[in-house]
């Protein structure tokens, strides 16, 4: 960097990929979740006496996406930084001197962050409810359909009026079927639809207007799965429709219609844009990170001496960044990473009005 007395050398290798063998350890733990999940269906379901056949299409999928979920997050954490957020999350997180500060740091984080979302609030209230309708929308499905489907819940008869729910065959309450209660129970599920229909109405007219969204968007990866969502949620009310107010007329086709769009969006959940559902809790162990790095020794800036970030976090850093393959050492012999963001912009400064100063004198 001409002026500042020092100069940056860049590895050109690019950033490491899965190896052979981590691949072969991520499909190993997916077959691993898969053998798991299925196990517990079958537990589940009482052996499969709870089980409704019409749903096999429904729980292969479920366990296929399972399994590719499971191998697309073990090839995730396999990536240099986030093997060390995670690892060094875990870390800190399981210290015994801060355990219960550590679980109040975890669930303030988890209700900031994932459950009220205020930082999407912050950006805009208009995507945080979209965000919300969506979200909500969806969690409330999975968690209504999936026992269901899986058999872990089922409902059976009980007098003229009454459905008593089972959970992994065990009795729990008994729901009036004609009561507000009930019909609000049986119908959860079209709620939730018009939950995610509005929410990705939204999103889809954000990003038709935003010129932010617009630069940026691409159709399979910010469309498509609002477009699928939306058929979803569209085609199970329309089950509702027939079934109460068409005496059934044409069910069974828009069943499978129903069941071939759940399907696809089971199959694109491991390898599209909801994988970030996925990937979104681990934030917390981030966060933790980032609060307890404030309690530990800091390090100073190499230029001016000023206490920029955690010490810890700095030999993070360097880490991955000589893991992805990248020489950021400087001719004094400190690195890149050792200087603050003020210092590395008058750093930058000071190099480019020494080139310009070269190019005047050639």
């Amino acid at each position: 960097m001409g002026a500042s007395g020092v100069e940056l050398r860049t590895d050109k290798r690019p950033g490491r990929g899965a190896t052979a063998n981590e691949k072969v350890r991520a499909l190993l733990w997916s077959a691993l979740g898969s053998l798991a999940l299925t196990v517990l269906i079958v537990i589940g379901s009482r052996n499969l006496e709870h089980y409704d056949a019409a749903l096999f299409g429904y729980t292969v999928a479920s366990v296929v996406a399972f399994g590719a979920i499971i191998f697309r997050y073990a090839i995730w954490l396999r990536r240099p930084a986030t093997r060390r957020y995670w690892l060094r999350g875990w870390q800190l997180f399981l210290d015994p001197k801060n355990l219960a500060a550590n679980l109040r740091s975890i669930i303030a984080t988890g209700f900031g962050n994932l459950v009220a979302q205020r930082f999407i609030m912050r950006r805009s209230r208009a995507r945080w409810l979209m965000h919300a309708l969506i979200m909500w929308g969806c969690i409330i499905s999975a968690l209504v359909t999936f026992p269901l489907v899986f058999g872990w819940i089922h409902f059976e008869l009980e007098g003229a009026r009454a459905y008593r729910a089972y959970l992994f065959g065990f009795p729990t309450v008994a729901v009036d079927g004609r009561s507000i209660v009930g019909w609000v129970t049986f119908h959860v599920l079209d709620f939730t639809a018009i939950m995610v229909i509005a929410g990705c109405a939204i999103a889809i007219h954000r990003r038709l207007r935003d010129r932010g969204a617009i630069a940026m968007q691409q159709f399979a990866l910010d469309f498509a799965p609002h477009l699928l969502l939306i058929a979803i949620s569209v085609s199970g009310l329309m089950l509702t429709v027939s079934s109460l107010w068409l005496g059934g007329y044409m069910y069974s086709f828009i069943s499978l219609a129903h069941q071939a769009l759940v399907i696809m969006t089971l199959f694109y959940l491991p390898f599209g844009k909801f994988f970030h559902i996925v990937q979104r809790p681990a934030s917390i162990g981030v966060e933790l990170y980032q609060n307890r790095g404030r309690e530990m020794v800091q390090a100073r800036c190499a230029r001016c001496g000023a206490e920029f970030v955690a010490q810890a976090w700095l030999d993070d850093l360097k880490g991955v960044v000589r893991e992805l393959g990248f020489d950021y050492r400087l001719k004094n012999g400190r690195t890149l990473q050792d200087y603050c963001p003020r210092c590395k912009r008058v750093m930058r400064g000071l190099a480019y009005a020494a080139l310009a100063q070269r190019l005047e004198r050639d």
